[in-house]
């Protein structure tokens, strides 16, 4: 083999020599300062966005407590909305029940005096018809004629001891 030939080592050295020679300034000149910037950039690149997104982060904690603040304060205005609202609607049935409280009062005093007015009309009807039948009564029993005091005499003064 003629690499294992050592007549050959010295120029294989030499060329050995000089490729990693060239290829060490290529690297060391041309292609890790570049490889280097492509990574400090793209570092860069990751710590902006890291920024950026916990900037965002921060705006989006403060606008969730706003968020969370303004329902909490929806909230109690609703419920303030609904005790004032239950408060009035109370106090309008109550007076509304006041009112009608008081209505049916009026009417069940009318309606008592209707019945008080009615009853006493119907007692004097009575009281006329039980002096007409007395009067027809004893006119046909007796022949006799009598005159209305004196058979409304009779009938009060027995009325006390039907009743």
């Amino acid at each position: 083999m003629p690499q294992l030939n050592p007549e050959f080592f010295i120029s294989q050295l030499f060329w050995l020599f000089v490729f990693f020679s060239f290829l060490f300034i290529f690297l060391w000149r041309i292609s890790l300062p570049r490889i280097a910037t492509v990574l400090e950039k793209r570092q860069n690149l990751i710590n902006d966005n890291l920024a950026v997104a916990k900037e965002l982060q921060e705006k989006a904690q403060s606008i969730e407590k706003d968020i969370n603040s303004e329902i909490s304060k929806a909230k109690q205005s609703n419920n303030d909305q609904i005790k004032n609202t239950i408060l009035t609607l109370q106090d309008e049935m109550t007076s509304k029940l006041k009112s009608l409280e008081t209505e049916l009062e009026d009417k069940i005093a009318r309606s008592e005096k209707e019945i008080i007015n009615s009853r006493d009309e119907q007692i004097k009807n009575i009281n006329s018809e039980i002096i007409n039948i007395t009067k027809i009564t004893v006119a046909k029993i007796s022949d006799l004629k009598l005159s209305d005091s004196v058979v409304e005499q009779a009938v009060k003064s027995s009325k006390g001891s039907i009743n």
